[in-house]
């Protein structure tokens, strides 16, 4: 039942004018859901849903912004530091039936212990400012589900893909706007680690969604961590073949060992490693399987970067 008294189900999504909000924000418009979107208002607005003018980093101001309104669903995309939960657990306390926040799987740690494939008891890490932000706010959640029953499920993705993201593996070159270029010329002007067979499992955004959708109001799922990628696993070589395949082109590449690369880029140490996830423990809690193929997700995100070549070159 919709805690804000109407007949459908209601969802404020944090950060749902970006590339991973906007995917959950039209699933959920596509599923029924009456749904806002928290914005400064410096983003173009989705059709459908209605924006909610705040900046979440003044307590005050959202504060306002809630006054009179509950939901059943708020999914957090932009909480990156312990201040911005510090803000939201006051404010949401009783306006909120269930509070999915969006983590990342780059808080796990890389040694020579890791078991792949990794799951949510892995050792984690503080080595970067976004990992040690995203452990904070897990911390913070979880301690107020353990000590108040705050209703919060945390999701980590790893790498994600479609529209409104570029491709490219978040090794050596990470999402370069130029990318479908460099991989046309190829030699020199694409690096692969390791030979490119460092494995990666991405996730579509539009698989984010459907899940987040599916374990909505899920008591069951609270103060639960899943990490949470798409169904299938490759080497970062055959991520970039197929790209190149869909392009008409071969894919070549030089090689760069991994201890060249932390020669240049000494903090990468903990993300040239195997990023394969076990996702039993999500299936289990919620009985959600991803199944979204890494292909149509390679094509939807394709698409959307040639669109905009050709924009660009009009």
């Amino acid at each position: 039942m919709a805690m804000g008294g109407s007949t459908g189900r209601s969802a404020l999504i944090i950060g749902g004018s970006g590339f991973l909000g906007g995917a959950i924000t039209r699933q959920l418009l596509e599923d029924g859901w009456e749904t806002d979107v928290l914005s400064r208002g410096n983003k173009p607005t989705i059709p459908g849903s209605q924006v909610i003018q705040a900046d979440r980093t003044i307590q005050e101001e959202w504060k306002a912004a809630m006054e009179g309104r509950t939901y059943d669903l708020v999914v957090d995309c932009a909480g990156y530091k312990a201040a911005d939960i510090e803000s939201a657990i006051p404010v949401l306390k009783g306006k909120c039936a269930h509070y999915v926040f969006i983590s990342t799987d780059y808080v796990y740690a890389s040694s020579n212990q890791t078991t792949y494939p990794i799951r949510e008891s892995a050792a984690t890490h503080r080595d970067t400012p976004y990992a040690e932000g995203k452990l904070d706010c897990e911390a913070l959640l979880l301690a107020a589900w353990n000590e108040d029953s705050f209703p919060v499920t945390i999701l980590r993705p790893p790498h994600i893909m479609g529209a409104g993201k570029e491709l490219g593996c978040d090794q050596v070159l990470g999402r370069t706007p130029d990318l479908l270029s460099r991989i046309r010329r190829g030699g020199q002007e694409l690096q692969l680690l390791n030979d490119g067979q460092l494995l990666i499992q991405p996730v579509w955004s539009r698989e984010i969604a459907l899940c987040i959708s599916h374990l909505a109001g899920m008591e069951r799922s609270w103060g639960h961590i899943f990490t949470f990628v798409g169904p299938e696993a490759v080497t970062a070589r055959r991520y970039y073949e197929i790209i190149a395949e869909k392009l008409g082109v071969e894919l070549t590449f030089e090689s760069l060992s991994i201890e060249q690369h932390l020669q240049s880029k000494p903090g990468d140490r903990h993300y040239v490693r195997h990023r394969i996830y076990d996702t039993s423990h999500l299936t289990q809690v919620t009985g959600y399987q991803p199944h979204l193929k890494l292909e149509a997700a390679i094509q939807e995100t394709l698409d959307w970067m040639l669109a905009r070549e050709a924009k660009h070159r009009s």
